[in-house]
């Protein structure tokens, strides 16, 4: 029951970074120690389909809520208080670095990597600079989704969603599909169906582009992991650099300091709870791991001695 509440929390957290611009979902997923069973399900997803659709099905649950959650009460947060809703953003990201160090440190880091760090962080950070904020707010218009756009918008956010440091929301305002979308969620919320097939075709190839681009993510981690967690570590500080740099930038009358100190400080208090409940999880899945080898085990010895008995 535990670990289910907790995937439900992941995915609400999963979910609310694909719709916030400039959070990066993968990195949101490292946080939360999912992120490489993820990449495993997504890969081979018919390999264990009842085992994957149960791991998956609280992390689905908890990205329903959050879409809901963002467009009615985080929408407001980010019109309404937007700095210091930033602020608790950076904080979640500035928590979960100490976990991606521990993996750049455990593999080293040579020139190659301190080179792929440099590289992945000014990428990142130019990228979130060039175009974070630059989302124009829902409009009451009609928003007509078309299908081409959804198809290339849906295969790009698809590919961006498993790459540390990428933002898919940034992905769309690029593409010039953010709107459009999230005007499009709101709809359906309210039960308004007209753009219910192009939004399913954007998420269909979101799905296709995921199991497309999870194989070739996994196969560097396994690989590569050396230069695949010193490129993991330049995204998420380029991440939180452009954040940072455009959270200062925002002006929000009704911003205070002591108001962003005490969110910064409460996601990245967020931030630890996860990487706490994490080990916590993966600590209760262990030993009902080696119960049900040891239970294989003694079956086969028993098994074993029988066919040894009847000889």
């Amino acid at each position: 029951m535990f670990r289910f509440l907790y995937r439900v929390l992941c995915g609400f957290f999963l979910g609310l970074s694909v719709f916030a611009p400039g959070i990066s979902g993968s990195i949101i997923a490292l946080m939360m120690g999912v992120y490489h069973d993820l990449l495993d399900i997504l890969a081979h997803p018919l390999k264990n389909p009842r085992r994957n659709a149960i791991y998956l099905l609280p992390l689905a649950l908890g990205v329903i809520v959050s879409a809901g959650a963002f467009v009615i009460v985080f929408r407001f947060l980010f019109a309404t208080f937007e700095k210091a809703t930033y602020f608790f953003l950076l904080g979640l990201i500035f928590g979960s670095i100490p976990v991606i160090y521990r993996e750049v440190k455990h593999y080293g880091l040579k020139l190659s990597g301190v080179v792929a760090v440099a590289l992945s962080f000014v990428t990142t950070f130019v990228l979130s600079i060039a175009v974070v904020g630059s989302a124009t707010p829902l409009a009451d218009t009609t928003v007509v989704l078309r299908i081409p756009t959804m198809i290339y918008s849906g295969l790009a956010t698809g590919s961006s969603l498993l790459i540390p440091g990428l933002s898919a929301s940034v992905v769309l305002i690029l593409l010039g599909a953010y709107r459009d979308l999230l005007f499009a969620a709101e709809a359906l919320l309210r039960g308004d169906t007209a753009q219910l097939l192009p939004f399913g075709i954007f998420v269909l190839c979101v799905a296709v582009a995921l199991v497309l681009t999870s194989r070739l993510i996994k196969a560097a981690f396994e690989r590569r992991a050396r230069l695949a967690y010193a490129l993991v570590f330049g995204f998420m500080l380029g991440s939180l650099g452009g954040i940072a740099t455009n959270s200062l930038r925002i002006a929000d009358p009704s911003f205070s300091w002591p108001v962003g100190v005490l969110t910064f400080v409460a996601g990245t208090a967020v931030s630890l709870f996860f990487v706490w409940t994490s080990t916590r999880s993966k600590a209760v899945a262990e030993p009902a791991t080696e119960s049900a080898a040891e239970s294989t085990a003694e079956t086969a010895a028993k098994t074993m001695a029988s066919n040894d008995g009847s000889n």
